[in-house]
């Protein structure tokens, strides 16, 4: 499993949505979270934008879309959700 940071934005989006999400829904974003860091070339995940600097990628799962990159020192960095 690779480290992980959260964005602060991430953090904002992740505690605005948790007021209307239900248990199983948190639940979910965990299991996410888990999957995307064990492997952030996870099958499924799309480019958001090319970036030979910084590239980043989206992965969905249900009603969740999580945007996250892969930092130069190997971190998977989680940069919004989207709900």
């Amino acid at each position: 499993m690779a480290e992980f940071i959260f964005a602060r934005r991430f953090l904002s989006e992740v505690a605005e949505w948790e007021r209307q999400a239900s248990p199983r829904d948190q639940e979910a974003l965990g299991q996410i979270v888990a999957a995307i860091a064990d492997d952030p070339a996870l099958p499924g995940r799309a480019p958001s934008f090319y970036d030979p600097q910084s590239p980043s990628y989206l992965y969905r799962s249900g009603s969740l879309l999580v945007h996250y990159r892969v930092t130069q020192d190997g971190k998977v960095e989680f940069l919004n959700l989207f709900y």
